[in-house]
């Protein structure tokens, strides 16, 4: 199975197999990776398995290619970025235990590879290639994940999966519209219990909108929303969230993200800040909302993402609509306007302005002459 590892990625993976034989590991390549080499896509996130401990690879991987790696002791695990863009998981075997529906897993290690690879999404991603020098590409598939590739089928490992981890819901419906696959019969049959029992409840809000936002990295975004749709999952979301039409004429996903948020109208605040979004993006969103809201131009220049979206999500609005009004409030004083009539007369340029009946300056002093 050698030819499985594509030859972009032969070199670096035979010189970390070769390291860690050094150190006496044991190590694969496992997961979404062997997926998408046997699927000849290419792939910038590797996840590596080792039967002891890896932070030694880290840093050999660091030394060797550049980059930076930060640890996560919660689950004994290394994440290394490399400087050209590679981002490599570095874990030990281990398994898995939930403590209660919802909750992060109490994490043991272990020396089997085949009871690490149980504890994974889904078959697909159940599968594990040696990075070893003598065994270099040989596979591990104990449970058909090469089969279920084939068949185009997304299938649990076991029936309490979406109960121990609810994400993995959503995982199913971004992995379905994004590969074109389906779910195996049973795991359908359980993800549609899961959600009459409204186990995506039973996420922290964090770990849901991390979900969210990866579905809005999705290149096939409006296959995935039709699923999410079909299955009932947006009202997880935010009530009445629905797929928009402007979604598709981009890929960012925090423009799609300011999509969404514009899509809800009135209710977009509350949706936008139950997301818990960064200072910046929250009032850079927030600012085209009330434009949006208001129907009025901008008073200062908008911000490259603000003008993008408001581009994306209103395709028809005249391209002075953009632009900062032609008049500063201070000016109208020189016409002898004072107090609630400044707000009043310049609301109405705005207005104006947005709406594209006027496209001048000369316009706006007409309009308030």
């Amino acid at each position: 199975m050698n030819e499985l590892i594509p030859q972009s990625s032969k070199e670096l993976l035979s010189t970390i197999g070769n390291y860690a034989k050094k150190l006496g590991l044991s190590a694969w390549v496992v997961g979404g990776a062997v997926r998408d080499f046997y699927l000849g896509k290419i792939t910038e996130d590797v996840d590596l398995v080792f039967d002891a401990t890896q932070e030694s690879v880290a840093g050999f991987c660091v030394r060797t290619w550049g980059g930076e790696k930060h640890r996560f002791s919660q689950f004994g695990t290394f994440r290394v970025k490399l400087n050209n863009g590679l981002k490599l998981d570095l874990a030990r075997l281990r398994k898995e235990k939930y403590i209660f529906p919802g909750a992060l897993p109490e994490v043991t290690f272990t020396t089997q590879l085949k009871e690490d690879l149980f504890r994974r999404d889904f078959t697909v991603n159940s599968w594990a290639l040696s990075i070893l020098p003598e065994t270099f590409g040989k596979s591990c598939d104990p449970y058909g994940a090469q089969k279920d590739i084939d068949s185009g089928l997304i299938r649990i490992l076991h029936e309490k999966s979406f109960l121990d981890d609810p994400t993995r819901i959503f995982r199913a419906i971004r992995f379905a519209g994004r590969f074109g696959w389906k779910l195996a019969p049973k795991t359908e049959r359980l993800l549609r219990q899961a959600v009459r029992d409204e186990y995506p409840l039973l996420v922290s809000r964090d770990r849901f909108c991390r979900e969210l936002m990866k579905i809005l990295e999705e290149e096939k975004i409006k296959e995935i929303f039709e699923l999410l749709q079909k299955y009932d999952l947006l009202k997880f979301a935010w009530p009445n969230l629905k797929y928009h039409v402007a979604l598709e004429k981009t890929q960012d996903s925090q423009v799609r993200l300011g999509i969404l948020v514009l899509s809800l109208k009135d209710k977009g605040e509350d949706f936008l800040k139950s997301l818990r979004p960064t200072k910046k993006m929250s009032h850079e969103i927030l600012s085209v909302l009330r434009l949006v809201q208001q129907e009025v131009c901008p008073l200062s220049p908008l911000s490259e993402y603000q003008r993008t979206l408001l581009q994306l999500f209103l395709p028809h609005l005249p391209s002075h609509a953009l632009e900062p009004c032609f008049i500063h409030g201070r000016e109208l004083q020189t016409f002898g306007l004072f107090g609630r009539r400044i707000s009043g007369v310049l609301k109405k340029v705005r207005y104006a302005q947005w709406h594209g009946e006027i496209s001048s300056r000369e316009e706006a002093i007409k309009l308030i002459s």
